[in-house]
Order: structure tokens, then C-alpha cells, then sequence
């Protein structure tokens, strides 16, 4: 199944194509977009209304929008004081979008809360791996940038070897990567399962579209979408979001069809 193949409007066609327009431009709102989607299409509820750029509430049509999701101006100008470092605008934006939404940015490897944010090895750490092996972070020399590259660091026995290896060109795209995959991963009854692949191989499923890959080429993370799926595939296991209790079960029995 192809991206010209899904219809036209349906969660897996709108999550396919504002990923793609997501990686296809600079435009952060489009990085934005995937998390409005993401929590509108595939979590309990949507975002507050919000502009990212001035952080102002918007009303709705059903009330004024609270501050449930969200860090404030003043959170974030306070967190940058503590560190002695400016935060990015993308960083700024995604908080005052969605910081306090655990259910998208802290079900294993969590995205830092503005008090969490920390200088590590020359780098500000925006998200940690829920174990410490790895961190992600922006270089101390790129903080000045809107929108800066992203590294990747593991936690290794030999500190001579540990360095910071590039994950992202652009801050937006690895928090939309974080969010997919706390979004998927986060344990949610009926609609979310995980398991150890065996013969099935999800890139050769024809009900599942590819989605456009974040991460870099030497990681073994892929991505697709589905009839009302949202699938993770980091290395040998496969996670799975449902939105309904009988799409995830469809998608159990094919599947288990398929490897058996």
C-alpha cells in the first residue's frame, strides 16, 4: 500500500501526509501539525488551542482553552536563567505546546520537563532514555539556532569512545520522533501491544504504508501507518497503537495470521 493509495481522509492519511510535509520543509508548524494530529487522531483527547509562537490561548468554539497542556513563557524563561543558556525557539514552542502532555512525550524515554533540562558534555539534554544508555541533546554552540541539528550520545564503559553522534538536521523532527514513539509505546488497555518480531516483516504487509523515516540511515527504526494503526519497529520488536479496541485486534489476528 502506497501514500497515494490511502484515502484521502482517514487518521493514517492525515498522519502520512503531514509527516512527509513535516520532513519535506523547514516549516516548524508542520513538524507541529504530526503533534496536533497525534493527539487529536490517537490519544485520549486533543491539544489545548494554543498559538506556539506567542503562547496565547485560543477559544475554541467550545470554551476557552486551559493551560493543561502547556509550559508558559515564564516556566521556560526560568529554566534558561537556571542553565545560563538560551533555550531553542523549536524546544520553546514544543513545550508551549505540549510539554505537560505526559501520554505524548514520557511514556519510556522521556522528553525533559523545563526544571529536567540539563548541560551534559557540552550539550543540552532535551530527552533521556529511561534506563540513562543514551541521552539526546543540542550542542552548547548551536543553542543560538532556531531550529539546531540534534545529536544522539550512548552511555558506553570506555568514555574515551563516548561522543555525540548526529540524530536529526532540525530539534523539531527529533521531538515529533520522541512524541511517535512515546505515543505508540505508552500502555494504553485494549488499543496498544508490543511483541518480538519472528517472520513477520511489516515493510511487506500491503495494509501497512511506510511512513518517512526520522532518524538516521545506520538506525533500524522504522515506521507505518494502517487501517487505524500507528506501528513501531526499533530493531527486532514491534509496537502497535490502535485507535479502537477491534482495530487492534484486527490487526493482532492478521498479523499472527501472516507469521503463521
Amino acid at each position: 500500500m502506497t501514500d497515494a493509495q490511502a484515502p484521502a481522509d482517514t487518521a493514517a492519511a492525515r498522519i502520512a501526509a503531514a509527516l512527509q510535509a513535516a520532513v519535506a520543509t523547514d516549516d516548524r508548524a508542520a513538524a507541529w501539525r504530526v503533534a496536533e494530529l497525534l493527539a487529536a487522531d490517537w490519544s485520549a483527547r486533543p491539544l489545548d488551542a494554543v498559538d506556539a509562537g506567542t503562547g496565547t490561548a485560543a477559544n475554541t468554539g467550545t470554551g476557552t482553552a486551559t493551560d493543561a497542556d502547556r509550559y508558559t513563557d515564564a516556566d521556560l524563561d526560568a529554566a534558561a536563567a537556571a542553565l545560563g543558556h538560551p533555550l531553542p525557539a523549536a524546544l520553546r514552542e514544543a513545550l508551549k505546546l505540549f510539554g505537560h502532555r505526559d501520554d505524548l512525550t514520557r511514556s519510556q524515554d522521556p522528553l525533559a520537563r523545563p526544571d529536567e533540562l540539563e548541560i551534559f558534555e557540552g550539550a543540552l539534554i532535551f530527552r533521556n532514555e529511561n534506563q540513562g544508555v543514551c541521552w539526546w541533546g543540542v550542542l552548547l554552540e548551536d543553542l543560538d539556532q532556531d531550529d539546531p541539528p540534534t545529536y544522539y550520545c550512548p552511555d558506553l564503559a570506555d568514555k574515551a569512545e563516548q561522543k555525540w553522534d548526529r540524530w536529526t538536521d532540525r530539534l523539531s523532527l527529533a521531538i515529533i520522533d520522541a512524541l511517535l514513539a512515546e505515543t505508540v509505546i505508552a500502555e494504553v488497555e485494549d488499543q496498544a501491544d508490543a511483541w518480538e518480531l519472528d517472520d513477520y516483516d511489516p515493510g511487506q504487509d500491503p495494509a501497512l504504508t511506510a511512513l518517512p523515516k526520522i532518524q538516521p540511515k545506520w538506525s533500524e527504526a522504522a515506521w507505518y501507518v494502517g487501517d487505524d494503526v500507528l506501528v513501531y519497529v526499533p530493531g527486532g520488536f514491534l509496537f502497535v497503537k490502535a485507535r479502537s479496541p477491534e482495530a487492534l485486534a484486527a490487526f493482532t489476528d492478521d498479523e499472527t495470521e501472516d507469521d503463521g
